[in-house]
């Protein structure tokens, strides 16, 4: 048995692959898994955690590379076993993706959610990409969004709306995070993820004459009167302070009106307000 199978029983799936039963914490295995839950362990080994069968199976959909799959393995999840199960791990023998299976106790000590549905995964983290080339560019930079669940609200409608790059500065939250890639609801396989300095996406946005608007909730022109057809990047930061000295400088403001009375909107939300009425523009004038 190899080092992640403690000679507790194995099970098959078609074609002869081995599937063992992890039950110790010792196991390295477990250890892998447990430590990519801090965004220590995710750089370590450059690997993040994926958790539920629809994540997983949108994993293995897009092709996404998977360093493994584990399952629990007790009846308290699997009192039937569900449809998606075996689909899955076909799925995930035909991708050559290794599977395991660990006790329910043990697995519940690994799962983020309250209600764990019985499978993880462990994706692998890109290597640093270039910057896209900037005809009909269309992204979103996020400087300081330091909420989770909303940079995965974000990596979600992102993907929805068909942008293919999405821009994260120092200081905003790690899309890698459990929060935020069960938040993208699948999105985060679908998108380039570039993390660099601030002055970095706008010096690049300079040299390609790619026009940075800038999310101000205290000023600029409203959205709806603004032109995103050409090459745009959305700049989104703090939800009520506005965006820092060197975004204003470097790109255009704009604002979404609030004639409700509200300080501020969702930043989440904003982001698909302005997404979606630059492909409105650019569906119209196609």
């Amino acid at each position: 048995m190899d080092q992640h199978d403690r000679a507790s029983g194995s099970h098959s799936l078609k074609g002869g692959r081995r599937i063992a039963v992890i039950t110790s914490r010792e196991n390295l295995l477990y250890k892998l898994y447990n430590s990519t839950k801090t965004n220590k362990g995710r750089r370590k080994h450059r690997l993040f955690l994926v958790e539920g069968p629809h994540l997983a199976a949108e994993a293995l959909a897009a092709s996404y590379p998977l360093h493994s799959v584990l399952v629990a393995e007790d009846k308290f999840f699997f009192p039937q076993r569900p449809s998606w199960l075996l689909p899955l791990l076909q799925q995930a023998e035909a991708g050559d993706v290794p599977v395991y299976r660990m006790t329910g106790a043990l697995f519940c000590r690994l799962a983020e959610t309250e209600t764990p549905r019985g499978i993880l995964a462990l994706a692998m983290l890109p290597e640093t990409m270039e910057l896209p080339a900037p005809g009909g560019f269309l992204g979103l930079l996020l400087n300081g969004v330091r909420d989770p669940g909303n940079v995965g609200m974000i990596m979600r409608t992102a993907w929805a709306a068909g942008v293919k790059d999405l821009f994260l500065t120092p200081g905003t939250a790690d899309p890698y995070s459990g929060k935020a890639v069960r938040a993208s609801q699948g999105g985060i396989f679908h998108l380039r993820l570039h993390r660099r300095p601030l002055t970095a996406f706008l010096n690049w946005a300079k040299e390609t004459a790619v026009t940075c608007w800038v999310g101000d909730p205290h000023g600029g022109e409203d959205y709806y009167q603004a032109d995103f057809s050409g090459p745009t990047l959305f700049v989104l930061g703090h939800e009520t302070q506005g965006p820092e000295k060197a975004a204003r400088e470097g790109g255009k403001s704009v604002r979404i009106p609030l004639p409700g009375g509200a300080e501020s909107l969702n930043v989440a939300v904003s982001a698909g307000i302005l997404l979606y009425e630059a492909l409105r523009q650019r569906n119209t004038r196609a």
